[in-house]
């Protein structure tokens, strides 16, 4: 099916003089799938070089179509990567591209940017000034048309990462945003975030800007979903929402300022709602909610438009806000805009409709303002149960998609759940690290279980994870399943037992300070090394490497499975009504056991690296969890007695 070996010389657009072991598979797997306006999914290990490979293999197989490419990825590191091997490609063989951000990202305006950061509203203030002739930098575009035709020209010439064109632009006084609509009609690839293709919202404008006559339509693109294990969540949370007591209970003061009575009781009886169900978590129906509503406020009309006229006055509100040259923010709209959805959503079996209460930071979760006066808000939330609701216009309308990822060991799983079509090319590659490169345990004795969680238990695990870490060369990785077991590892006295310089990842900590705690870390790798501890699904256990010394030893701290809930359990219903028998496989064990793999795989990038894998959990080792393993993982697992010292000698002797 994937034809006879080739050599690299076959391969214009690969730029090495050598390829990774099974990397000339996944190009052909590419590039027979495109050539044939396919689907692949592709699960291959980490280290393989699928970046490269699949942009050499896509690029090949839609030059001569007239193709282009959209690479979609999780992170902006992920995007720069791209640009990195189309920059090495470009050497070879002419190929543009860019990495893209969004326009909150790329507004240079400090104007606009003193007033918010909030990419919606950073948009609509961006929109309202150009229009009006107050932006330097869009101004700038028309006025030095040489110099934009230089850059532009430049651009397209060699490839080019977001950060690059947004810093020289600035540099020069150009809008980053206007130029990168002059470049869109014009690459070979673009780099994006998940957001451009599975956020409608954000998908049809910029579908848009793809051509400079014409809207250019997405089969005429191969889309690449890098990273692809995220995207069943991922696309269930664009198609998700949510509202909170506070904010409606704004929009009601709001109404109350524009003199709208109907509007000002419809929030206020709203508000009264949310918070009287209570502090536990439910299902609900927002069209019930609604009419019930619109009952006690006394407002006779149809459902839909009141609430057509409710997000009108929002609109309106806004607009008059942005002639002020105010935020454009109005509750109004936020509440309109939340209840069509709703209302939209309640007869569909795909969505949930959860009401719950949620921890609230700062003063908002005062009573005065529609939290319950303890720290907590009522949330309302709709909840898309179904990915294929965001992926489908996609996947039907590209040329071609490639899905690949490190851990979709279950690719039928995935193409199900993702609602790729039957015929969908399904191949698993082996690992490139030789099993002499690999070390896999998995603890007997203990486990983060629930019932077996106490100070004992973390005692236990705290010593063979200082027992990892003290037989490790330099650093090591700890991985939990939630914050919570993080925090009772370090309570039970995690950092003076490793023995080495402890870093913590913590929740709702700014990225650039986990960006400086990150670098700090990689440092130690020179200097005897560190212990990094966070969380699987966390920002250091997916889409960050480690590679030689930056962590040799990874341990991974019990199983991910969510904390059960309202929502959990919808989602395991409601892929058991569509696929029978498979509902807690797909909606609960299979996304714990890839962000597992995932953490698991972070010491292996470079082909010459050497690591461990530690699961400190004895259920990684039972025959119903270890199947959902990698087979690289899975096949070379080892177990390890629970008794003191166990756990050092065998790392001792692979190390050694």
């Amino acid at each position: 099916m994937l034809g006879d070996p080739l050599t690299t010389s076959d391969w214009k657009y690969f730029p090495y003089n050598s390829f990774k072991p099974n990397q000339e598979a996944l190009l052909s797997a590419i590039s027979d799938a495109v050539g044939r306006n396919s689907h692949a999914i592709i699960d291959g290990a980490s280290g393989l070089g699928k970046t490269v490979g699949s942009l050499a293999g896509a690029i090949q197989a839609c030059k001569p179509r007239g193709l282009r490419i959209l690479y979609a990825a999780r992170t902006y590191k992920e995007l720069d990567r791209v640009v990195e091997e189309l920059t090495e490609i470009n050497k070879r063989e002419k190929v543009s591209g860019i990495s893209i951000r969004g326009r909150s990202e790329t507004c240079v305006n400090d104007a606009v940017l003193r007033l918010s950061r909030d990419p919606k509203t950073v948009s609509e203030l961006c929109a309202d000034i150009t229009k009006s002739h107050r932006c330097p930098y869009f101004e700038n575009m028309e006025d030095m048309d040489r110099t934009v035709r230089s850059f532009r020209d430049e651009f397209l010439d060699e490839p080019t990462s977001a950060y690059r064109l947004i810093c020289t632009l600035k540099e020069n006084d150009l809008c980053p945003y206007e130029m990168i609509k002059l470049l869109l009609p014009h690459l070979d690839v673009i780099a994006l975030s998940y957001a451009y293709l599975f956020d409608r919202t954000i998908r049809e404008p910029f579908m848009k800007k793809l051509s400079s006559g014409e809207p250019r339509s997405l089969s005429q693109y191969v889309v690449i979903l890098d990273e692809a294990h995220n995207l069943p969540e991922i696309a269930n949370d664009y198609e998700s929402d949510s509202i909170t007591s506070i904010s409606v209970s704004m929009a009601a003061q709001e109404a109350s300022h524009y003199g709208k009575a109907d509007v000002e009781r419809f929030a206020e009886s709203l508000a009264g709602t949310m918070k009287g169900m209570g502090s536990g978590e439910r299902l609900v129906n927002i069209g019930t909610m609604i009419e019930g509503t619109m009952k006690e406020a006394r407002i006779n009309e149809r459902p839909a438009i009141f609430l057509e006229e409710v997000h009108a006055f929002g609109e309106k509100i806004k607009y008059d806000l942005l002639a002020k040259e105010k935020i454009p923010r109005s509750y109004i709209h936020r509440l309109g805009e939340f209840f069509l959805k709703g209302q939209e959503t309640a007869s569909k079996r795909e969505y949930a409709h959860i009401l719950h209460a949620e921890e609230q930071k700062g003063a908002e979760g005062g009573r005065g303002r529609g939290g319950f006066g303890d720290g907590h808000v009522a949330v309302l939330e709709i909840v898309s149960l179904d990915p294929r609701s965001a992926s489908q216009e996609v996947i039907n309308n590209a040329a071609s998609s490639v899905s690949m990822s490190g851990t979709l060991e279950d690719t039928e799983a995935y193409r199900k759940v993702m609602g790729l079509p039957e015929d969908s090319l399904k191949i698993s590659l082996p690992s490139p690290f030789g099993e002499h490169q690999t070390l896999v345990l998995a603890c007997k004795g203990v486990s983060t279980l629930y019932e077996r969680r106490g100070e004992e238990s973390y005692s236990r695990m705290v010593s063979k994870i200082a027992e990892a870490a003290t037989s490790t060369p330099a650093s090591t990785g700890v991985f939990c399943s939630s914050y919570g077991v993080l925090e009772g590892l370090i309570a039970a006295g995690l950092e003076r037992a490793v023995g080495k310089p402890l870093y913590v990842e913590r929740q709702r900590t700014k990225s650039t300070e986990q960006d400086r705690l990150l670098e700090e870390f990689k440092s130690m790798s020179k200097k005897g090394g560190a212990v990094l501890a966070g969380v699987m699904g966390g920002r250091f256990s997916e889409g960050e490497d480690y590679p030689g010394d930056e962590m040799n030893t990874v341990v991974i701290v019990g199983v991910p499975y969510p904390k059960p809930s309202a929502k959990v359990n919808a989602q395991i219903e409601y892929y058991e009504s569509i696929f029978p028998g498979k509902g807690r496989e797909y909606g609960y064990v299979l996304p714990a056991m890839r962000k597992a793999a995932q953490a698991a795989g972070r010491p292996f990038r470079n082909l010459d690296d050497r690591g461990a894998v530690v699961f400190l959990d004895y259920r990684f080792c039972t025959s119903y969890l270890s199947r959902f393993l990698p087979v690289w993982l899975r096949e070379r697992m080892r177990q390890v007695e629970d008794a003191p010292g166990a756990l050092r000698r065998v790392l001792g002797d692979f190390y050694s």
